[in-house]
This record gives structure tokens, sequence and C-alpha cells, in this order.
């Protein structure tokens, strides 16, 4: 009987479920309508989400790439000056004889051979003659007086760095950018030029093995807008002003030009008079994102004509693709702000903008050897910023990163000879490199150190003498003659800067 009404009662559900056949099509009906409304509403936010993470990792791209090509660019600039520095500083302290010269000329080629950005090294008179340069050879009758780099040094007094508009070399014939120093006379007067020319196209074939997109731009310009370099390269545009030009009138960030839109940014090269800028085609950057949506898309119409666990399984897939997009975008952005990090950390402090202690190191030995080789005396300044700690208590870690940096430059203008080398060392630290100098010329050094830390006179109120001052330690020996000459001199100025602490600080002591 049990049986019986078993059976009944299933016979009952059947009939039941039957019965309700044809609304449950139309709610199966409703809910695969639903569900492709649902897919079509997820796909449209995918898409839209996935074109703003494109477009963020095109600028983020196109960003560190300006600041990679800044710090390249700044990099070439500073060596030559490095270089003219040097120049000018022989011709004004050992004259224009012919013996110096030839010092010169040797020089010169060395600095050729070992920096692949050069051109050529000339120094002019006050006349525009061509007296040395790096050719090795003479150009007698040769005048560069009517070039804009040698009238604005005669124009303009003063021992600060020019960087001209693009010229074509009068050796070479190549579009080069023109870096260069006044030289001056004992008395002050003009006497002449110190030059270095860069090549163009060393930064041309750097810039164009950057993959920048079909219709990307780099653009490297002086402040006055004129143009050095442009890629793709167009040698006529070297040289033009583009103050008026769309992407320097508009500085925000997305330019139009020529009615196209471009993803821009700018960098500035260091301290000089020049800036990078690099411009992304949206439509280019976007292709990537515009194929792979009109096959999502595609796959999704398909998939929303056959089974719903198909079409849920598209979904789930879309969704992992997405998600895998953000991370390789995300680990593409480290990346690259990693590399443009290493271009710019290889020998110079990122923050005083000094040497760093490992380019320090490397120079100690190379000049160690020197001294000892010629029987020279070497001196090295430990220079220690005093109460830092108590600064940085009371007035924050930005103030105390603007101190180390206003110390530094400090340092800078202690210095007086194109040799001696200033570094910081670690933390609050900093260390002097004085070649062929006795221990009465360190102290020399020393006393304008504490000179020019004290014209800034940074309020201290943690210090007794309520200003910023530095301790030093100042040793000197010829390294032949030292007892223990590998580490003599970093551990007796180190010794020497705690005896001008316990003395007192603001001194120094030997």
């Amino acid at each position: 009987m049990l049986q019986s009404q078993a059976g009944q009662a299933g016979q009952d559900r059947v009939d039941a479920l039957d019965g309700g056949r044809r609304p449950l099509k139309v709610v199966t009906i409703a809910l695969i309508v639903m569900a492709c409304l649902t897919s079509v509403a997820v796909m449209a936010w995918s898409g839209y989400h996935s074109r703003a993470l494109e477009l963020s990792g095109a600028s983020i791209s196109a960003s560190n790439t300006a600041h990679t090509l800044a710090n390249q660019a700044n990099s070439s600039f500073k060596m030559a000056d490095t270089v003219l520095v040097s120049l000018v500083d022989k011709v004004e302290v050992e004259g224009w004889s012919a013996a110096n010269m030839a010092r010169l000329r040797a020089l010169m080629m060395k600095h050729m051979a070992d920096m692949p950005a050069l051109q050529g090294l000339f120094i002019y008179d006050e006349k525009g003659r061509w007296i040395v340069n790096s050719a090795g050879t003479r150009f007698d009758g040769r005048n560069n007086s009517d070039r804009a780099y040698f009238q604005y040094h005669k124009q303009h007094p003063g021992p600060g760095v020019h960087v001209g508009g693009p010229i074509i070399g009068r050796t070479s014939g190549a579009w080069i950018i023109p870096v260069s120093r006044r030289i001056d006379h004992p008395d002050g007067s003009f006497a002449g030029v110190a030059l270095a020319t860069i090549k163009i196209d060393f930064f041309r074939t750097f810039y164009e093995g950057l993959d920048i997109g079909s219709d990307g731009r780099i653009m490297m310009t002086l402040d006055d807008g004129t143009l050095l370099l442009r890629v793709p390269f167009d040698t006529a545009s070297i040289g033009r002003d583009t103050r008026k030009d769309p992407v320097f009138r508009l500085r925000g960030r997305d330019a139009e030009i020529d009615g196209a839109t471009f993803i821009r940014t700018e960098s500035r090269v260091g301290d000089y008079p020049a800036r990078i800028t690099v411009l992304r085609s949206k439509d280019v950057a976007l292709r990537p994102w515009l194929h792979s949506a009109i096959l999502s898309y595609l796959a999704l119409f398909v998939l929303i004509a056959g089974l719903l666990l198909l079409g849920r399984r598209a979904v789930r897939q879309i969704g992992l693709r997405d998600q895998l997009q953000r991370d390789l975008l995300t680990t593409k952005a480290l990346l690259e702000t990693a590399n443009a990090s290493l271009s710019a950390m290889a020998y110079v402090d990122g923050l005083t903008e000094l040497f760093n202690r490992r380019y320090y190191e490397q120079t100690w030995e190379r000049e160690h050897r020197r001294a000892f080789r010629n029987r020279a005396s070497l001196a090295v300044l430990m220079i220690d910023v005093d109460h830092f700690k108590r600064y940085n208590d009371r007035y924050g870690h930005l103030a105390g990163d603007e101190c180390l940096k206003t110390v530094a430059q400090a340092m800078l203008r202690g210095l007086r000879r194109s040799g001696d080398l200033a570094a910081r060392y670690g933390g609050e630290e900093f260390v002097v490199l004085l070649p062929d100098t006795d221990l009465a010329g360190a102290r020399e050094v020393a006393e304008k150190i504490h000179a020019s830390v004290a014209a800034h006179a940074l309020r201290h109120e943690a210090s007794p003498l309520g200003v910023v001052t530095v301790s030093i330690g100042a040793y000197a020996a010829v390294p032949e003659q030292a007892d223990d000459p590998d580490r003599a001199f970093g551990a007796h100025a180190d010794a020497a800067l705690y005896r001008a602490k316990e003395a007192g600080r603001n001194r120094t002591a030997t």
C-alpha cells in the first residue's frame, strides 16, 4: 500500500512539473536574457577599466622614459661641464704657454677617449682664435668669434656654464650641442672660451632604440624652446623655436596635435636649461586594448548563443584575464621604476647631488696610487653636521634633508680646485679628498668650508650655537711615508673628527 501511495505521489509530482513546464520555460528565457544583459554590463565595465589601466600604464611608461632620458642627458652635460671646469682652471692658473697647451691637448684627447658623447674639446682666445683642440691639429686662420656661445661669454662675466642651441660643427660637419665656460684673465677680463661639443647623434641613437609606439615622439629642448633633438629624427627641425607648438602651449597631461591626442610627460635635465618631453599617442597605446576588447565582445556574443554554463565560464575567464592584466601592468610599472632609479644611482647621491661613497672609494684608490707613485701629499677631510639628530627631532626629516643639501652646496663653494672631490659618506657625514695637499692646505680648505656653512646661518635652536655648524677632522700625509698607507687616512681623519667633537664642535681638528 505504501508502495502504491509512493507511486501515486510520484506521478502527482510528474504531473505538477509537467503542468508548470511552460512557466519554467519563460523563467528560463528570462534568466538567459538577464544573464546576457549582465554579461554585457560586466563586459562593458571590464572594457572601460581595462582601457583606463592601459592608459595608466602608458602614462607611467612615458614618465619613466622621460626621467631616464633626463638623467642620461644630465650625466652627459655634467661630465662635459666637469671637463670644462678642469680646462678653464688649468688655463687660468697655468697660463697660455705652449707647454701648458700641449698638456691640455693630451688631457683633451684622454677625455675624448673616456667620454663617447663628446664630439670635441676646444679652447679659444679672447678674439675667437683656435688655440688648442682635441683633434691634436692646428687650424690656423680659423675663428669662432661669430658663434653665439662665444658672444654670450664675451658679454656675460661669470663662471657659469652655458648650453647653447644646436649647431653644425666646423670640424665634423655633424650636429652638435655646445657646452661652454668663460676663461678670464687674472684681472677678471674676458680671456676666451672653453668649449665641449656633444654629439646629437649620441642621444639620437639611444632614443631611437626605445619603444614609444609608432606615433610616439621624444624631444629635447632648451628652456627657451629651441629644439635640440626630435625622434622621429628630422634634420630640418633641429634648432627650431617650439614655443608656439601645441605641445608646449598646453602644459597639461594630454596634448592635442593635428587632431590626435597624446599622453605628454616632461622632465628637466638636472640644473641645466634643458628638458625632455615624451609624447605617446593614445590611439597607439590603446591598440592592444582595442584588439583585446573586440575579440572579447565577439567571444561574448558567440557564448550568449550557446549554453549558460559556457557563458558563465567565459565571464569567469574574462575576470581572470583582467586580473592577470592588472598584475602584469603593476609588475611592468615596478620594473620600469626600478630601472630608471638604477640609471641615476650609479655615482651621484640622490639627495645632495654630491658624488656618493662608491664613487669616492673608487677615486680614493686612484688618487692614493698616484700620490704613492709621485711621493705627493694627499689629504682627507671627514665632515659631520653638528647635533644633526637634534635638528631632525626639532624641525623634522624634510627640513633635515634641506639642511644636508645646503651643507653640501656650502662644501662645494669651499673647494677651489677641479681635482678636489666632495662626497656624501653616509647620513650626515661627508668626506673631501684633496690631492696634492698638505696639512696646512687641508686646514685652509676646512676653514673655507666652515665659513661657507656659517654664511648660510641656518637656524638650529637645538644647538648651543643657535645655527647649523660642522665639525671637521683633517689628515694629510705622503702615502709612501705613512705607517699604514692603506688605512691611515680614513682612520686618522675619523679620529680627528671625534677630537673636534669632543673639543666643542664647530672646529677643525688634525
